[in-house]
């Protein structure tokens, strides 16, 4: 039994011990003092010491067992915190309670540990809903009006470049610089769309969008997961280096500064990172693109498309398929996925459950000024980094991690986009084209009436060992210098020497499949999620096979016989019924 002695020894270490713990993550702030015993609690951005009376530690010391001791403590505990609930009131921060930091600690859903001091009447569910309002009306700044880019004829796509990366800082560089990549004139009428994951690095972020400005008319671009990553301060032996020997030139290599972006929140590294967006003039709200002026010349008629972007995070009730039985070694998420490390939510915001991705869909009807605008009667290019339907990655039992479904997509998205519109044309032609990004497999399908695309740069790595699920349109090939960004809406008109007339619709999308080697099987096989006991050859060899687990035999080229039996090479966007998914 331990000793009265041994007892307080522990208690002032396990109090020491938190409070260091939670001072990391702060800076004091106001607060009441009384004596020695010192319990810290974050309230939003400030910290507050609250220390127990010698009358307190007394009542805690009479109690001669353990457990009583150790219960008694908690009540101090509380007692003092409710005794200064008046600081918590000074504030309209967010209020994270010790119940809350132990749920944050112990990586549990917030709403399955309550606060431990639910009871004050300063911590009203009322109150939590007004400091949210607060944190959305931080972002009514990046609101701005339409914008319309006649001048721009064509839109690329890629995605997930992840500049971080030296070899793909080296292909950006020499897309933007490159003397034969085309005429000058034509791309300042281009218009590059990038869904998502450029960089954590602030630093790296600017330097990807001034690069790409060096050599596209418009840059459009929403953030993904990476982008709200922290980025703490560190050493680095290398400094930044943004520019060349005059102010005109840029070096072809971004280092990281190592000066980190200064955010406690990912909510204030997304408030940075629109802001950074807004300074480089890249856009981050509605444009339309291109014009309706009819040319005599041309046998189609050109149509203006609404390029919107949509704000999303993934969610883990976006898996609704059935879990992988009978293996073993299988890691959650939230253990592998460095989301759920590197992101910092306030609370009640958690990654554990729907909150965050609820909180950033809403923040579209912020941003988003659509009130004045008609996308009824024009083609409409949606784009997000995260993906809409869970239709767009392959069954758990193909990956090599099997639980990442819960952690890649969401449904308000898809709820969202739905809302925007979707048909077809006079002529058939599907008029919505919805780019997403995060999943690195390339895709295009046509799902319910909208077209879905992907077209992921990805890691260096990636390419070297799968490089059939990554190549889609121009985005191939073995050598990274004939990887191109994927053009998805072009509307030249009848130009000379143009294409258009043949490789697009009447809406300005391409007339015919781009690929993406994963789309193509599921054009032509069912989804068939139940069978969950079973894994493909490539992810079996990660994992433990249990009673009852079972190898799938895998066949590539009956994939591609099916394929070519069922699918005709003639096929376009709005004639293709066999492609749409949700005829199966």
């Amino acid at each position: 039994m331990p000793t009265n002695s041994m007892l307080n020894n522990a208690i002032s270490y396990k109090s020491t011990m938190l409070s260091r713990q939670l001072s990391k993550a702060a800076v004091v702030g106001p607060g009441r003092r009384h004596t020695t015993s010192v319990l810290s609690v974050i309230v939003g951005h400030h910290h507050i010491n609250y220390q127990s009376s010698t009358n307190d530690n007394i009542m805690v010391r009479q109690h001669k067992t353990p457990i009583r001791r150790w219960l008694m403590l908690l009540a101090v505990i509380a007692t003092t915190t409710i005794r200064h609930a008046d600081c918590f009131t000074q504030n309209n921060n967010i209020f994270l309670s010790i119940g809350s930091y132990f749920s944050t600690r112990c990586r549990r859903p917030s709403s399955s540990l309550s606060p431990l001091f639910s009871s004050s009447a300063a911590h009203k569910e009322e109150d939590l809903h007004f400091d949210l309002n607060h944190c959305y009306g931080r972002f009514r700044k990046f609101r701005t009006a339409p914008y319309h880019a006649p001048q721009i004829r064509k839109i690329l796509l890629v995605s997930d470049l992840h500049m971080d990366y030296p070899a793909n800082q080296e292909w950006l560089y020499n897309l933007c610089t490159s003397d034969d990549a085309g005429d000058t004139a034509i791309e300042s009428q281009t218009l590059i769309l990038i869904a998502g994951d450029v960089s954590h690095d602030l630093e790296i972020l600017r330097w990807t969008f001034q690069t790409l400005k060096m050599k596209f008319g418009e840059v459009a671009f929403t953030p993904g997961n990476h982008e709200l990553w922290i980025d703490k301060e560190r050493k680095l032996k290398v400094a930044t280096q943004l520019d060349a020997d005059d102010d005109s030139a840029r070096t072809s290599r971004c280092r990281p500064s190592g000066r980190g972006d200064g955010c406690t929140t990912s909510i204030e590294k997304l408030e940075k990172v629109l802001q950074l967006c807004l300074d480089e003039d890249v856009r981050i709200g509605p444009v339309k693109v291109g014009s309706d002026i009819v040319n005599e010349a041309s046998s189609r008629s050109g149509q203006p498309v609404w390029l919107i972007p949509l704000l999303s995070w993934h969610h883990f009730s976006f898996d609704t398929e059935p879990s992988i039985e009978c293996w073993g070694g299988i890691p959650s998420a939230r253990k592998v996925v460095a989301d759920y490390r590197r992101t910092v939510w306030p609370s009640p915001l958690s990654s554990l459950d729907d909150s965050v991705s609820q909180f950033i869909d809403g923040l579209n009807d912020i941003i988003l000024d659509l009130g004045d605008i008609k996308i009824e009667d024009t083609p409409m290019l949606t784009f997000s980094h995260f993906l809409p339907r869970i239709e767009l990655l392959p069954e758990k039992r193909y990956l090599s991690l099997p639980t990442l479904h819960s952690c890649i997509g969401s449904t308000f998205l898809e709820t969202r986009l739905r809302r925007l519109g979707n048909c077809m044309d006079k002529n058939g032609n599907t008029d919505h084209l919805h780019a997403f990004g995060h999943s690195h497999l390339a895709w295009d399908a046509v799902i319910d009436g909208v077209r879905y695309v992907h077209v992921p740069l990805a890691y260096p790595r990636e390419w070297e060992q799968r490089r059939r699920s990554l190549e889609i349109g121009s985005m191939n090939g073995e050598e990274s210098e004939n990887r191109l960004p994927v053009c998805i809406w072009d509307n030249s008109l009848g130009e000379k020497n143009s294409k258009a007339d043949s490789e697009y619709t009447s809406t300005g999308f391409p007339s015919q499949w781009l690929g993406g080697w994963w789309s193509k099987y599921y054009a032509v096989m069912p989804r068939q999620p139940h069978r969950n006991t079973e894994l493909a050859p490539w992810a079996a060899k990660r994992f433990r096979q249990l009673p009852g687990g079972q190898i799938e035999s895998f066949d590539h080229v009956k994939v591609e016989l099916q394929y070519q039996l069922q699918c005709p090479s003639s096929w376009t966007a709005g004639t293709g019924k066999w492609y749409d998914q949700h005829a199966k």
